[in-house]
């Protein structure tokens, strides 16, 4: 039974140590992708990542297809079958040069120097191409460098471009390829949350590494129930992580998918469009919601009734007080003939 006499009993504990812990890990995998030795494992989960894969294909022209032409009404003959005939081979030669310049612009893009994306996450850019190719079904992020880890970082789209086509082995002036200034200034807005992020997700690391120690010392221990001063220490401390969980993730929810739909109407024509870090976004709400299960098991324990361990009164009732006068009973009856 969890519950015995009206209270809980200190082994149900383990069910919000497994809770708490399982928040404090996502709430710092939130917190550290990208960053140390797990840059690669981790690099999924990031806020946003900005596809580079199809930028460079303006600056090389592609052929328009001709549009159809009038054509008279006759019956059809011979002259009509060539001109069939000739219009088959003009779509084919078309298709063709459309197939090359396809690929003409696909080499150009790898050999600006640039990657073929750039990805954010609370304290770190990473930056790197995709695997096997960024075509490829299932592709996934090759990471090839992070910057080191900043609270607040602050990532400049047009600065890293031009600096990387400046020193990739064309010799392209960067000023001449358009890089829309929406598109950094919707960057602009996400860098403008990310400080606050980081206190965020410091904090609900925090209460919840916390909460778990809180449930390892009630299970050490040992007393026959939880006192009422712990249940209402734990309930603390899941309540403010759970709130800062659930405002990191609200926050980090809304300027990802802002962020996302301002840079794929604004990139477009440049070949620049976002991804959404989904991955990001799960264990961000997965971690709010055991730490919001933690502060339900605390809160629910501190309503019970509350009992007298090892009694079956109610805990106030007053028993009998046995009487101490000395003249009454046996020895009042013997002191009185006396």
């Amino acid at each position: 039974m969890i519950v015995k006499d009206g209270r809980i009993r200190p082994f149900a504990v383990v069910i919000p140590l497994i809770l708490s812990i399982a928040g404090f890990v996502l709430a710092m995998i939130a917190l550290f992708a990208g960053t140390g030795s797990q840059q690669q494992a981790l690099e999924d989960y990031h806020l946003l990542a900005i596809n580079m894969s199809n930028f460079g294909h303006d600056l090389v022209p592609t052929p328009t297809s001709s549009g159809s032409q009038p054509t008279e009404t006759n019956d059809g003959g011979f002259l009509d079958d060539i001109q069939d005939g000739l219009d088959d081979i003009e779509q084919q030669i078309s298709d063709q040069l459309n197939n090359i310049t396809n690929d003409i612009a696909d080499q150009l893009a790898q050999e600006l120097g640039i990657s073929q994306w750039y990805s954010l996450h609370i304290m770190n850019v990473c930056e790197g191409d995709f695997a096997p190719n960024a075509t490829s079904p299932g592709a996934w992020y090759n990471t090839t460098n992070c910057t080191a880890q900043s609270p607040g970082v602050h990532f400049n789209l047009t600065d890293v471009l031009q600096k990387e086509i400046d020193e990739g082995p064309l010799d392209i002036n960067a000023a001449v390829i358009p890089i829309p200034d929406s598109i950094q200034q919707s960057i602009d807005y996400l860098n403008s949350f990310l400080l606050a992020l980081f206190v965020l997700y410091v904090l609900g690391s925090a209460f919840s590494g916390l909460s778990f120690l809180s449930c390892i010392v009630v299970l050490t221990l040992r007393r026959p129930s939880i006192e009422r001063g712990t249940i209402v220490i734990n309930i603390a401390l899941a309540a403010l992580a759970a709130l800062s969980l659930a405002i990191g993730s609200a926050i980090a929810t809304a300027i990802s998918k802002k962020g996302v739909s301002k840079i794929n109407s604004a990139g477009d024509d440049a070949g620049i469009s976002a991804i959404e870090g989904t991955k990001f976004m799960i264990i961000s709400w997965v971690a709010f919601g055991v730490m919001f299960v933690t502060l339900l098991f605390w809160s629910i324990s501190c309503c019970l009734p509350r009992r007298r361990v090892g009694s079956s009164t109610t805990y106030g009732e007053k028993y009998p007080r046995t009487s101490m006068d000395s003249n009454r009973g046996l020895l009042g009856i013997f002191r009185r003939r006396h």
